[in-house]
């Protein structure tokens, strides 16, 4: 049985991300960052695509481009034809086009984050000659915004189509495999090319104006940092608890180790609220929370006085427990 029009172009959306993986972890490659740019947005335009297909009951007028017909005069008639290519074939809406069809679906369609990944991948791809081996501010920040456009698309594939990326481990090699001698360039170091440094300047302003947030659908970047430590041995150090005085010492403040739990109870009834816009605090929210509450990673009790074994207690939530609120609340 043929795949639906859609369907069909959801494999070819998944083949195309695939490679875009494939040739940036290539070692030695030298095109990488832009090769990487121009077949991750293929990958994305045939996503779209393939949305809007679904969204309009595969109808191929809803990604072809039509256009008034002439009259024998030369002005525009009242009536409509799909615009054509050289070869003949009827041609079908660009990438930008299709972000702004995606960007008006609700619930669940591309939001502003998200479209303004691609936007910068294009940027990336509109300006591929001044990219090539140019430093490594920019290679970072490429791979910043790559790596959160494959999390955007396992996310939109997940929820568009019930798609499950995992097993197709959808990750960038680190960038410290690229280059083990070297450091990486902060924002605002020289680059050997002014063209490209302005694209760095302009990368990294964009980001810095969506910053990442895990509880979000889709986001402009992934901030990627590299640490350099040293090793007395070949394998790493384990860390263990110990009473040893000549053993390394390693402080954790209890603000460190609460950190990923910014989330109090009555924040997290807000954040649901204004989620979903039918959210009911009743039995079914109650039992999921419990449920989730049970997770260490999701939740932590906490007790208010520290320094009282007999002091209250109160629950602090991790942001990502917003995502497995979206599995039963949005069917993801």
């Amino acid at each position: 049985m043929r795949p639906s029009r859609n369907r069909a172009l959801l494999d070819k959306a998944i083949d195309a991300a695939l490679a875009a993986i494939e040739v940036y972890n290539k070692p030695a490659f030298r095109y990488r960052e832009e090769s990487f740019a121009i077949l991750m947005l293929n990958a994305w335009e045939l996503l779209l695509k393939a949305e809007i297909l679904r969204r309009n009951a595969n109808r191929m007028r809803s990604v072809e481009v039509w256009e008034r017909r002439r009259t024998k005069s030369g002005s525009a008639s009242r009536r409509s034809q799909p615009k054509l290519n050289r070869a003949g074939n009827r041609m079908t809406i660009g990438l930008a086009k299709a972000i702004d069809v995606a960007r008006q679906y609700q619930p669940d369609g591309l939001d502003e984050p998200g479209a303004e990944n691609l936007r910068l991948l294009m940027e990336i791809r509109d300006n591929a000659v001044h990219l090539r081996n140019v430093g490594r501010g920019l290679k970072l920040k490429v791979q910043e915004i790559g790596t959160a456009s494959l999390r955007n698309f396992a996310h939109a594939a997940q929820v568009w189509f019930q798609r499950d990326l995992t097993d197709y481990h959808l990750w960038l090699m680190p960038l410290a495999f690229d280059a083990p001698s070297g450091v990486v360039e902060a924002v605002g170091a020289k680059e050997r090319n002014a063209s490209a440094g302005r694209v760095l300047k302009h990368l990294t302003a964009q980001a810095a104006a969506f910053p990442f947030d895990p509880a979000r659908p889709f986001n402009v970047a992934i901030q990627i940092q590299l640490q350099f430590v040293r090793r007395t041995a070949d394998g790493a150090i384990p860390m263990v608890f110990s009473t040893d005085p000549s053993a390394v010492p390693v402080k954790i403040t209890e603000e460190d180790a609460w950190r990923p739990f910014s989330l109090r109870y009555d924040e997290l009834r807000g954040e649901l609220h204004a989620r979903y816009p039918d959210f009911k605090e009743n039995r079914q929210f109650h039992h999921l929370r419990q449920r989730l509450e049970r997770d260490p990673t999701l939740c932590r009790e906490r007790r208010l006085d520290p320094e009282r074994p007999s002091s209250g207690r109160k629950k602090f939530y991790s942001p990502n427990i917003l995502a497995e609120f979206d599995r039963t609340y949005r069917g993801t």
